[in-house]
């Protein structure tokens, strides 16, 4: 008997020394888990080229698409927040999302933030807010942080503005990004000539380096960055169309890799 539980214990260990991580699906775009309040974990992704927010469930069968109004001449920059009950208190399928326009003669980016339901009714529009952030606070109230930016000024402005929301944060996204990785999304992207990546370092930190890699992973430029720094603009013409990493060091603070499409 002894003999015989002997023998299971090392299959079973046998077994967990030749588990393997695999593979389960690849999608071409941006993509990410949240938990909903009612309907579960899902991956969601975000669509560029037809504004879209597709959501999968957990075995990647597609459960629903939500169309996304972005004006003609502007394009969508970044998807958050899919959530049951925490911009409404109905159960209702809401989301936040961020697009951009860009002024070619005077050479500056505007963005606007909205929050809808899953039918594209707006429940919140928010100018020149290119972050959103949501926070519980100890008293059990979610408070919605929304960071608008006027480019337009060489000394461009900040505003924050603190919405409250009748529902709460659950799930994923509660602790999905570092606040900096937030903020660090290089525009536009895909890029052809430029790609504009936004400087926001870790309070204390006054230097970095932008790290630009190759596919690869192969370090092919690297630029230096202070706090005084909004944004440090990168050309991309000369670079062949692929896929392309960046990353922002500061002190022992790494952001995590951002994906860039070069075309």
């Amino acid at each position: 008997m002894r003999r015989n539980f002997l023998i299971l214990i090392q299959t079973l260990l046998t077994f967990n020394l030749f588990a393997q991580i695999t593979l389960e699906n690849t999608y071409n775009y941006s993509g990410t888990y949240t938990h909903l309040k009612h309907s579960g974990d899902k991956f969601f992704l975000m669509d560029i080229g037809l504004n879209q927010c597709r959501i999968y469930n957990t075995d990647h069968s597609l459960w629903k698409t939500i169309n996304l109004n972005v004006p003609a001449g502007n394009y969508l920059y970044d998807i958050r927040y899919v959530s049951e009950n925490l911009f409404t208190s109905d159960n209702a399928l809401c989301l936040a999302y961020v697009y951009y326009y860009y002024d070619e003669i005077n050479q500056y980016y505007t963005f606007t933030a909205k929050i809808i339901r899953e039918n594209g009714t707006e429940l919140l529009s928010i100018p020149g807010c290119q972050t959103l952030n949501v926070y519980n606070t100890e008293n059990g109230a979610a408070k919605l942080l929304a960071y608008s930016y006027d480019y337009s000024l060489v000394l461009y402005t900040t505003t924050t503005r603190v919405y409250n929301l009748p529902g709460q944060l659950t799930g994923v996204e509660m602790n999905q990004e570092d606040k900096n990785d937030a903020y660090f999304r290089p525009f536009p992207n895909p890029a052809s000539s430029w790609i504009t990546i936004p400087i926001r370092l870790p309070e204390g930190n006054p230097d970095g380096v932008v790290h630009f890699m190759n596919a690869a992973g192969q370090e092919i430029r690297t630029y230096n960055v202070s706090i005084m720094q909004p944004e440090l603009t990168i050309p991309t013409n000369d670079l062949p169309a692929g896929i392309y990493f960046c990353t922002i060091e500061s002190g022992s603070v790494q952001s995590a890799a951002q994906k860039i499409i070069v075309r």
